[in-house]
């Protein structure tokens, strides 16, 4: 009895134990991190609208909404009640206006659409706007006083002229008899929109405090205006700051964001202080309080307006709302309200998950190990294996040293790529978001018709492709061969070498517009044309699914591009007994049958692997002859790559891994069968 226990060591049970234990809590980290990365804070409010929201507004006690359509609806952020909703009908035409901006402003919600018009309405009213005003161009932002005043600007564009008007906050008018623009001061200096005396062209950032208006051109320069307008003049800085998209006053002077991701502390004439890089550059920056939001194809950067970088959000949308303390995005299909807290929590969870996959690996092998050396006899024997395993590296070092790059460099760009692939399956990820979605691309694939009915065509291409590889190939070098004239057996070689110099999307088009063109000129045509006078034929093309099947087939013709493999098995053949076969009678037709295809079977495996997993992935040849001829035939390789690049509004890079999967189970069955085969065959 007590031999047996001793068989099983308790130290290694508890880090077995330890080992799991972390591999668990891991591996619940690291799906965390994964689930975090698809989540928002959640809206204050569950706003109901019946398009999706496009922009947002919020203070302490309101949130107003407004969507894709145009209705705005505005509710009580203590009840989620809503308490009104409004819809505008344009001046023109009778259509519903759509909103260009949404702002709440001391109890009121401002609301610019786009028939030129601004609203004013009482956030606890019955929704009927207490002021409208029409300008004379689109507005396209609202931008009010830092101090809490009155004054506000409105920025508007038509096609290249902008306008930036001045508006004060008590503005009347109803939506029968609106106020006028021209009532109020406008930052120009006369009946253009863009004048040497007033806002240029290109407007870029607003600012505005209780007595000024600040304008950045993306002229590098800064533009100062009273609240009188043009009336009193106005006051100009030159800056370094290309397209200041956003800034305001900072301690002594400003601090602002320009497009180019650059940070900058200003004086008060806007002289540099300090310049930083945000490593980003944006198409579009707002500012809330001492909050900068710069938007890219990447997502949301945001930084304090001491130049602190707040959290770096890979979530792709516009801004539809901006705070000092939260932001939201419109996605196209809703909008996601993130605090900036939250963001950062996000960023910081998946700047770890690459340490927890690390941890998970490591944690796991030492469960393995340890798990087996819970047993003695078990664990003597992984012991002396590893002991051997050293003395053969010890003895053989330089060898297994010189494997190490290779080693390192296929996990690098071959094996780690295949692991992302598939990890990413089970995301729904566009290159800049990812939200984990199980096995729904899985489910998707087994649901796609167009994956599944393409895989006839991937058969046709396979066994044609494996065929071309194979016989006309062997028969070439037989027939090389078999030529006594040396000098006409080199020089034959040559030009079927010669060939295969040519790059491979130069013979495509070749073929697709030289051999197969469809017009006159095409090789084909034109020898048609000498037995049928003006012969004409689209042979690759739209609607012509089985005839461009065919003419791609025939790409490549004699196929005769593997033949010096064959040429060198043939001649490694002992001339021995080849003479034996002769001498007892054997003519060159049954020897090639009977001898030289038995004594080549590795090469025969050997083409037969590579052709059949190169035509499975091979989907060059139809990507480049579609753009030509829009014959639209499609493989799965095909569909992959038109489904990460190609994939309507965008890419779809799980859907593509989660193909790409079935592919590699096919390809390792097949794989494995071979194997399997020639073991048999060995035996």
């Amino acid at each position: 009895m007590w031999k047996r226990e001793k068989r099983f060591h308790p130290l290694w049970i508890a880090i077995s134990a330890v080992a799991l234990a972390c591999v668990i809590v891991f591996s619940v980290l690291t799906a965390k991190s994964a689930g975090i990365a698809g989540r928002d804070s959640g809206l204050p409010v569950a706003v109901q609208t019946e398009h999706p929201i496009k922009l947002l507004a919020e203070s302490e006690v309101y949130l107003a909404a407004a969507d894709t359509d145009g209705n705005v609806v505005c509710y009580d952020k203590t009840t989620s009640a809503p308490l009104w909703q409004y819809a505008k009908r344009a001046a023109e035409g009778g259509t519903q206006a759509r909103v260009n901006a949404l702002a709440i402003r001391a109890g009121e919600v401002f609301v610019a659409f786009e028939d030129r018009s601004v609203c004013r309405f009482k956030a606890a009213g019955a929704g009927v706007p207490e002021g409208v005003i029409v300008t004379n161009y689109i507005p396209e932002s609202l931008t009010f006083s830092s101090g809490g005043g009155t004054l506000f600007a409105v920025y508007g564009r038509t096609g290249a002229k902008r306008e930036v008007y001045l508006l004060q906050t008590n503005f009347g008018g109803s939506v029968n008899q609106p106020a006028s623009y021209r009532d109020y001061p406008k930052l120009d200096g006369g009946e253009y929109a863009v004048s040497s005396g007033g806002v240029e062209t290109g407007v870029q950032g607003i600012y505005v405090d209780d007595q000024n208006v600040y304008v950045a051109s993306d002229t590098y320069s800064v533009r100062r205006f009273t609240k009188n307008g043009m009336q009193d003049g106005y006051e100009e800085f030159t800056l370094e700051a290309e397209k200041l998209a956003a800034f305001a006053a900072h301690e002594e002077g400003f601090a602002g964001v320009d497009l180019r991701g650059n940070y900058y502390r200003l004086d008060a004439s806007f002289q540099t202080l300090v310049r930083k890089n945000l490593s980003a550059e944006f198409t579009s920056v707002k500012r809330a309080g001492s909050s900068f939001y710069g938007v890219n194809s990447g997502g949301v950067v945001g930084a304090s307006v001491q130049g602190e970088k707040l959290f770096s959000l890979s979530e792709k949308g516009s801004l539809a709302y901006v705070s000092e303390n939260a932001f939201a995005l419109a996605t196209g299909s809703g909008v996601k309200y993130y605090e900036v807290g939250f963001a950062a929590s996000i960023e910081r969870w998946a700047n770890k998950t690459p340490v927890f996959a690390v941890m998970i690996g490591a944690f796991a092998l030492l469960l393995l190990y340890s798990a087996l050396a819970i047993y003695r006899p078990v664990r003597k024997r992984m012991n002396g294996a590893f002991v051997r395993a050293g003395k053969i590296f010890v003895k053989h070092k330089f060898a297994y040293l010189g494997l190490i790059p290779a080693f390192a460099l296929l996990a690098v760009f071959y094996y780690w790529p295949i692991v992302q692939g598939f990890a990413l399956s089970f995301f729904n990820y566009n290159g800049v978001t990812k939200v984990f979605v199980g096995f729904q691309n899985f489910a998707d694939v087994l649901h796609n018709t167009v994956f599944w009915g393409s895989m006839g065509n991937m058969f046709v291409f396979l066994i044609t492709d494996i065929l071309k590889a194979l016989i006309p190939p062997f028969f070439f070098a037989e027939f090389i061969l078999a030529v006594r004239n040396k000098k006409f057996s080199f020089a034959v070689r040559v030009l079927l070498f010669i060939p295969g110099i040519l790059p491979g999307v130069a013979g495509t088009l070749v073929w697709v517009n030289g051999i197969f063109g469809g017009d006159s000129y095409g090789l084909l045509n034109s020898i048609c044309s000498i037995f049928i006078p003006n012969f004409v034929q689209t042979w690759i093309g739209p609607y012509l699914e089985t005839r461009s099947l065919m003419s791609l087939l025939m790409f490549g013709f004699p196929w005769v591009g593997s033949y010096l493999i064959f040429y060198g098995g043939i001649m490694a053949i002992p001339s021995s007994l080849l003479e034996a076969a002769e001498l007892d009678g054997c003519g060159w037709w049954r020897r090639i049958f009977t001898i030289d295809l038995r004594l080549i079977l590795s090469q025969i495996k050997y083409i037969f692997i590579t052709s059949f997993i190169a035509s499975v992935q091979d989907y060059g040849r139809l990507f480049i002859t579609d753009q030509s001829t829009g014959h639209g035939l499609k493989i799965p390789s095909l569909l992959i790559y038109e489904y990460i690049y190609q994939g309507g509004s965008e890419p779809n890079y799980g859907l593509s891994s989660a193909m790409s999967l079935f592919l590699f189970a096919f390809l390792l069955a097949v794989t494995i069968l071979n194997f399997r085969k020639q073991k048999e065959e060995v035996l």
